[in-house]
């Protein structure tokens, strides 16, 4: 990568996190949940490797259900602070939140931020079988986050996408995914699938053993996720994304439902975590955790011993 184009990534991270300060003014969290920020899910004193839990009040003895946020960001920037009122509002839903932090490129390979992700769920597998407690586990990404959590949940179900990533994922078990905007495809030829690639994938990276996967509806890909409840909206910039990937679910069988908000200004990408008072922010992040209902309601139980 030439040292311009890190110059760039970096700029572009700085204006956000200087952006956070003024999101904060903007925005309140929901009463009745209780947030604990910075938690190191490793031990190697990484500020990218700490995760936000968000409790809800209300539910503080019961058995919860629980949920693993991925950020988003193009996999360039973002940060967990961003989400943090999208995380209370599922939170106060009745969900433990788990709010993960990871590294981000150009520091670092998506197959990077695969492990990263994955070491994080091994930390909260172990934190919920400290709590003693059998879990319905889902998690939700946006963006970027949408793109990586898809792939870390097809590596825990496809030996195959995950040694070609040489990467070695959680045993926690995730029953859903929520795939807010998603960033599915880097192949594509426009802004994104022509300069991103080799940053994610690494310089030569289509000789190697991860190249058919760059395409995200890869049958190993799309035949190993869980079921998935995708949102977008018709001012969604990437919803073109969303619709074609969808399509690509049809044919491959897997289970999921489609939320595609109608032509409405406010209702950019990934509006809920973006906007999270918006009332169709409230009706996205309840849609969500409907279908994680849903399916607990349908499969026995739903519930996993974890260890």
């Amino acid at each position: 990568m030439s040292q311009f184009m890190k110059q760039a990534f970096y700029k572009q991270r700085a204006d956000f996190q200087k952006s956070l300060p003024a999101r904060d003014k903007k925005y309140t969290l929901c009463s009745g949940v209780t947030e604990l920020r910075d938690i190191p899910y490793a031990e190697d004193g990484l500020t990218a490797h700490r995760l936000d839990l968000y409790l809800p009040e209300a539910a503080a003895d019961q058995k919860l259900p629980v949920i693993l946020n991925v950020h988003g960001g193009g996999l360039l920037l973002g940060c967990k602070e961003f989400n943090r009122y999208f995380c209370a509002k599922l939170s106060k839903l009745g969900y433990l939140v788990y709010s993960i932090e990871y590294r981000l490129v150009p520091d670092c390979l998506f197959f990077d931020q695969c492990n990263d992700v994955f070491l994080a769920m091994e930390y909260i597998r172990k934190d919920l079988a400290k709590r003693g407690l059998s879990q319905q586990i889902y998690a939700v990404g946006d963006s970027g986050g949408a793109c990586l959590l898809t792939y870390c949940a097809s590596m825990q179900n496809s030996q195959k996408v995950a040694a070609a990533a040489h990467v070695t994922p959680s045993v926690l078990p995730i029953q859903a995914l929520g795939l807010i905007s998603g960033m599915f495809y880097t192949n594509k030829r426009d802004k994104i699938g022509l300069f991103l690639p080799s940053y994610l994938y690494g310089k030569g990276y289509k000789k190697g053993a991860f190249a058919p996967y760059v395409n995200p509806e890869h049958p190993d890909i799309l035949k190993a996720l869980p079921p998935c409840f995708l949102v977008t909206s018709e001012n969604d910039n990437l919803q073109h994304y969303t619709m074609q990937y969808e399509k690509a679910m049809v044919r491959q069988g897997v289970t999921h439902s489609l939320l595609n908000f109608p032509k409405k200004k406010e209702l950019t990408h990934a509006f809920s975590v973006f906007e999270p008072d918006l009332k169709e922010s409230d009706e996205t992040i309840k849609a969500i955790s409907d279908y994680f209902k849903k399916l607990s309601a349908t499969q026995h139980g739903g519930t996993y011993e974890l260890r």
